[in-house]
């Protein structure tokens, strides 16, 4: 059985991979589908907050999500037959 991290991860991996992310604009997709602030994911990888910014940037762009709340949403929308 899948636990809830292991689902989210999942779905994180399936709209990378869709929206053409890089490797690390997917671990901060991550660490802000569980909940991270900038500041947090900027100490677990070991970046600058203002390089996560960047990258939060990025992904919208890439998404076509205009907040977090709105990328959020395009997770949760993700096909679990596309993130099994």
């Amino acid at each position: 059985m899948m636990r809830a991290t292991d689902t989210a991860d999942a779905r994180c991996c399936a709209l990378a991979g869709a929206c053409g992310l890089t490797p690390r604009e997917f671990d901060v997709l991550r660490l802000l589908a569980r909940g991270r602030s900038r500041a947090r994911i900027g100490s677990e990888l070991g970046i600058a907050e203002d390089t996560v910014k960047t990258h939060v940037k990025h992904i919208y762009r890439k998404t076509g999500a205009a907040s977090k709340q709105h990328l959020l949403d395009r997770l949760e929308a993700v096909p679990q037959t596309l993130s099994a």
